[in-house]
């Protein structure tokens, strides 16, 4: 016999919950609230820009040439509203050993930071100047949104390349700054064989590394990132393609089975579906012809949010945002039919001072409200704003195209 005494040992519960770890946040540090008080009440800003002027040379007689002149407007539209809500039963807040309500109130006010973040990050495309494979490699052409390996070898590159773009930009000298991703600055740390004092100091304030080359250093996990599929064949049965972890799979029966897609008549209208599938991925289609999708989980739809598709009739791209980089891959049976590697892109996101402007009209805050028809409570926090990167700041921007496939 072995002695059993399980019964008598006891159980003790910590005095608190587990830390989160969550997201620096660097949006504050590259955003102008100038029209903050402007926008207090009504939902548009309105800033336009003035055309071009050139010299000419006057005649000898005295004449000259009158210039045309333009003005174009731009404007700032208040049109997002995130909110994070969760329910807690008021017997659960009573005999839970942790403040619940408390504890998930910051949780969801650091994924309202995060939307907010990622959105700002996001306007990499919004940039004027890019450095891609073009400005590194010298292969290909400017702006073709083929990126680049950083390596220890090119990275002093960037750097150069983009003091250069901002200058020839006639942006100032100052106030210069880099958001960059854990991998690229691995990348620079191995560079500098990981010399701090290469970096400066100041580090660990609002994700801040180091200066280099001019540019003060941000470290971030909500990058912009970019990819596209190439999908000029239709699907066969049991093709499969894979984003952020979630798999679609193709069928030429629908059936019941999460994540399904339809093959419909051609592979433009099964490219259809699959666009859908990844913005809508919590709403099924009923199988048609040329339709068909059966809705992913509610645990998958998270991990597709933030990610947006846009059909190219024989491509699919993606732009996620707050993602850092997104993994994919696919079975498709075409072998043309690939996930571009050279266009799987994580943008780090160079510039000057504050070329984003972002107005937030309500900053989020935790809204407690009666729940009808139940003894407990909603905790909603949500927030309200608006941001635009006008002509003016897309010159402050530059696009560091760096490819992901290797990560």
């Amino acid at each position: 016999m072995a002695n059993n005494l399980d019964a008598s040992f006891p159980e003790y519960w910590s005095r608190r919950m587990q830390r989160k770890y969550y997201k620096s946040k660097v949006f504050k540090m590259i955003s102008s609230m100038e029209e903050q008080k402007l926008l207090e009440n009504g939902d548009v800003v309105n800033r336009p820009y003035r055309s071009d002027m050139t010299y000419n040379t006057m005649g000898s007689e005295g004449s000259y040439t009158r210039q045309d002149i333009t003005d174009t407007n731009e404007s700032l539209t208040i049109n997002v509203e995130p909110e994070t809500s969760f329910y807690v039963k008021e017997v659960d807040e009573i005999q839970s050993n942790y403040k619940t309500a408390n504890e998930y109130a910051d949780d969801a006010a650091d994924v309202i930071g995060d939307k907010i973040d990622g959105d700002i990050l996001g306007e990499y495309d919004q940039a004027n100047s890019v450095v891609g494979n073009y400005e590194i490699a010298g292969t290909g052409t400017s702006g073709d949104g083929i990126g680049f390996a950083a390596s220890t070898s090119n990275i002093f590159k960037v750097f150069g390349i983009a003091n250069k773009k901002l200058t020839s930009q006639n942006i100032a000298l100052q106030n210069r700054w880099a958001i960059i991703s854990p991998e690229f600055y691995q990348t620079l740390w191995e560079f500098l064989q990981g010399k701090d004092s290469n970096l400066g100091d100041k580090v660990g304030v609002d994700g801040k590394v180091g200066t280099y080359a001019g540019f003060e250093l941000y470290l971030s996990n909500n990058t912009g990132w970019s990819g596209r599929l190439e999908f000029a064949t239709n699907p066969t049965e049991a093709d499969t393609i894979t984003i952020n972890a979630v798999a679609f799979n193709f069928k030429a029966t629908l059936g019941t089975v999460a994540g399904t897609i339809h093959i419909c008549s051609d592979a433009e209208n099964t490219l259809n579906q699959l666009v859908s599938a990844v913005n809508t991925p919590g709403t099924s289609v009923a199988s048609a012809t040329d339709a068909g999708f059966v809705a992913v989980s509610a645990a998958n739809q998270i991990l597709l949010k933030s990610i947006v598709a846009t059909d190219g009739a024989t491509y699919m791209t993606l732009k996620a945002e707050s993602k850092s980089y997104v993994a994919v891959s696919e079975t498709l049976s075409a072998e043309a039919d690939i996930w571009t590697t050279t266009k799987q892109i994580q943008h780090q996101l160079f510039g000057q001072n504050k070329p984003v402007d972002l107005v937030i009209q309500k900053y989020p805050n935790l809204r407690i409200k009666d729940r009808d028809g139940y003894i407990g409570k909603d905790f909603v926090t949500w927030t309200l704003y608006g941001l635009k990167t006008f002509a003016e700041g897309s010159k402050q921007l530059v696009d560091v195209q760096t490819r992901s496939d290797g990560y």
